[in-house]
């Protein structure tokens, strides 16, 4: 016969004690009282390593709010792994992103061809993708709300392109070289969208592999079918090579080139003359602007990386980073109440705001198509070797 006293051991051990011992809150992934764990895919190494200027953009910001004490006591660590632009190899780096190192978020990375390869498994994990370095159609469509977009779609550019070489220059025919990737195809798809409406007629279209950098072949046949305008969906390097054979053939043709192709190196590659007069779309001031953020970014970008001279690229990941740690500024200080979730609602909270690089950022509620951290494009002309500001007639 039992004792009582074992009795009441026996039932000790039917009672459900949690009702006693509330569970620990649940922490985010990434997250501690010290830090928070942003990653980022970059194409360090290889034929596109010349992009990896966003993410020392987006280094220099976090570096610089590091120094400053973090966000609400909290350090950026900011990990950038080395991609090389090969979408087989960024998918094992975001799986070990999210599986091994359980990163907070997916923060300013790069590139269309990669990050189209690793989107549907982020967004299945529910990991913010935030301002990642490409236009191309599926980031900036995507169905999810854990996508945003950085800029203004190629779809969207490529339409302004066909715009400003018929309403600014005059032309009734275009020709188009474009990158033989998401990035290109999505221009191609938004030039031949508007064709109709500008009255205008693509008189040739000549596709160029990345990691190929002559375009000699391209820029024969361009000329041969004597187009009014050519519009360059380039990446710098390719700029500066088919500006350089433009200039060989004695080819006066005017060039408008996309802002992802807008980099000092066009100049320094393919030298002043051959650059004279050609137009670049663009979604940022020009690096010498006297506007205070500009001048900020560019003090910073020499204090962190010396030795770059100031582009598009570098103010992608800079420019991004901050709207990243306004976001994180937003969101409570304790650690149990930081969630992937209330990120994304911070970054929803987003209105008018003035504080960064961007004139101003508004982001809305919804998909990938609402969370535009960029939404205004503006234009560049290249005047005795340097960037100015280009206004056309119908802005004026």
């Amino acid at each position: 016969m039992l004792t009582r006293l074992a009795v009441f051991a026996v039932a000790l051990l039917f009672l459900d004690l949690s009702v006693t011992a509330p569970p620990a809150a649940a922490q985010a992934p990434g997250v501690t009282e010290k830090e928070i764990l942003l990653c980022s895919y970059q194409p360090m190494t290889g034929n596109e390593s010349t992009y990896f200027r966003m993410g020392k953009g987006a280094d220099v910001w976090y570096r610089n709010v590091n120094e400053k004490g973090g966000v609400n006591g909290r350090k950026i660590n900011f990990k950038m792994v080395d991609d090389q632009y090969n979408p087989s190899r960024t998918t094992v780096v975001v799986k070990e992103f999210i599986e091994r190192d359980k990163c907070f978020a997916i923060a300013n990375p790069l590139g269309s061809a990669p990050t189209a390869a690793v989107i549907d498994y982020i967004a299945e994990n529910k990991v913010p993708l935030v301002g990642a370095g490409t236009g191309a159609a599926k980031n900036l469509e995507y169905p999810s709300r854990y996508v945003f977009p950085l800029y203004p779609s190629y779809n969207t550019e490529g339409q302004d392109l066909v715009r400003f070489a018929k309403e600014q220059l005059g032309g009734q025919t275009v020709a188009l070289l474009y990158q033989n990737d998401p990035s290109g195809k999505t221009h191609l798809a938004g030039v031949e969208s508007v064709l109709d409406k500008y009255g205008v007629k693509l008189v040739a279209k000549e596709p160029y592999e990345k990691n190929e950098l002559d375009v000699s072949s391209q820029t024969i046949k361009m000329k041969g079918a004597n187009p009014d305008v050519v519009l360059c969906s380039c990446a710098p390097e390719h700029a500066a090579r088919f500006l350089t054979e433009r200039q060989k053939l004695g080819w006066k043709v005017p060039v408008v080139v996309v802002f992802f192709g807008q980099s000092p190196k066009v100049i320094e590659l393919a030298g002043k003359e051959a650059v004279e007069g050609v137009y670049f779309s663009t979604i940022f001031r020009r690096p010498n602007s006297l506007d205070p953020q500009m001048r900020q970014f560019v003090t910073l970008l020499k204090k962190y990386y010396p030795n770059e001279e100031p582009d598009a690229i570098h103010m992608w990941g800079y420019a991004g980073a901050q709207v990243v740690t306004e976001a994180l500024g937003r969101m409570p200080k304790e650690t149990s109440k930081i969630t992937r979730d209330g990120f994304v609602e911070s970054l929803e909270s987003i209105r008018d705001w003035k504080g960064g690089l961007i004139p101003v950022v508004n982001i809305g509620k919804g998909n990938a198509p609402e969370h535009f951290l960029i939404r205004e494009m503006s234009w560049l002309v290249v005047k005795d070797g340097n960037f100015e500001v280009f206004t056309p007639k119908w802005a004026k």
